[in-house]
């Protein structure tokens, strides 16, 4: 193994380990592991625990500072069902296993229980105006009863 530039090839002019290591950074942190991820610190501490995210502890101690590669990450991410999901959705006609002809028949049940649900709206409004003219001519007469015969109507007419 030679010594090496940035650039990736070794000072004898080989080529080897550096196009590895050029594609891999090493992130020192959990804000850094995070960060490369897009998600919060603790996300990515729950997904080491729960997940097995690829992070390294030195010593192998359990609550130690932590380090993490970027093609280990990336691994880790490849492999994660989403991410297959939503490669496989971007080469094919289905989304996430449902074929078209299952989405249009989805949509025609759908349109169906729309049209279901606004006739059973116009009609929870109609009873909405019926109880209320029922509610106010009751209103109306027990006030009459209260005031008299002609106690509405005179009460009315204050009232104007």
């Amino acid at each position: 193994m030679g010594l090496f530039k940035e650039s990736g090839t070794a000072v004898d002019g080989s080529r080897g380990e550096s196009d590895e290591m050029a594609e891999r950074k090493i992130l020192n942190s959990w804000k850094e592991i995070a960060n490369y991820l897009g998600r919060g610190v603790r996300t990515v501490q729950r997904w080491e625990a729960h997940l097995a995210l690829p992070v390294h502890r030195p010593s192998g101690r359990e609550h130690s500072a932590v380090l993490a590669f970027s093609n280990e990450l990336d691994q880790w991410l490849d492999s994660r069902p989403v991410r297959q999901n939503m490669s496989a959705g971007a080469t094919s006609p289905s989304v996430v296993g449902v074929s078209a002809a299952e989405m249009q028949e989805l949509l025609s049940r759908a349109e169906v229980l729309l049209q279901k649900l606004e006739s059973v709206l116009s009609r929870s409004e109609e009873m909405y105006q019926r109880l209320s003219l029922t509610l106010d001519a009751v209103a109306d007469e027990q006030v009459e009863r209260h005031l008299g015969g002609n106690g509405l109507q005179n009460a009315r007419a204050e009232a104007a």
